[in-house]
């Protein structure tokens, strides 16, 4: 049986992820087209970033995906500034498994946001959902993306060929297992 998502408003310290809105088309437009960003994303992602490119991701993917509830799809924005995007995570099952996926603007690199934010999903996907473990990946490039998956405690797997942007073919796949992400703090 497929899981059905919601996305429900999460806290932290300094963030506050969101479902997405029509009005946070424009800066992730902005944000996103960036060869900065998308460099690190598959080849599934156009490149050059089409003009609409984020509008069409939006009324071609995250409201469906509202609507149908196969995913989980939060804006993250920063408390002070809650209707200002400043990166997107998601989970969605993924042959039984979560898959989570994210990308913070340039701007706010080097923070400690997207750990917050994947702490938080992760902590909101443990205890809400029937998922026992997350499957996560990074082009192995990409050592940004890599720490945030060794704070959150995840378990390197394997290194698969997947095509991106940047020409690298390496991925590397980490595990983030329920019992371990729950018992974390405990010692």
């Amino acid at each position: 049986m497929a899981i059905r998502f919601e996305t429900p408003v999460l806290q932290t310290k300094r963030l506050l992820l969101r479902p997405i809105e029509a009005s946070d088309v424009p800066t992730v437009q902005r944000e996103f087209g960036r060869w900065s960003i998308i460099k690190n994303m598959s080849t599934k992602v156009p490149w050059p970033y089409p003009d609409n490119g984020a509008k069409f991701w939006y009324e071609h993917h995250v409201v469906p995906s509202y609507t149908s509830k196969n995913m989980a799809i939060w804006a993250i924005a920063k408390q002070e500034s809650p209707r200002v995007l400043i990166g997107v995570i998601s989970i969605r099952e993924d042959v039984g498994d979560g898959h989570r996926g994210f990308w913070l603007a340039e701007s706010d690199w080097g923070q400690g946001y997207m750990t917050e934010a994947a702490s938080a999903v992760n902590d909101w996907v443990f205890t809400h959902t029937p998922l026992e473990e997350l499957i996560v990946y990074n082009v192995a490039s990409n050592a940004a993306s890599r720490r945030v998956k060794q704070k959150s405690g995840a378990e390197y797997i394997h290194t698969i060929i997947q095509d991106y942007h940047s020409g690298d073919c390496e991925s590397e796949v980490w595990r983030i297992d329920k019992e371990t992400w729950m018992n974390r703090n405990k010692a």
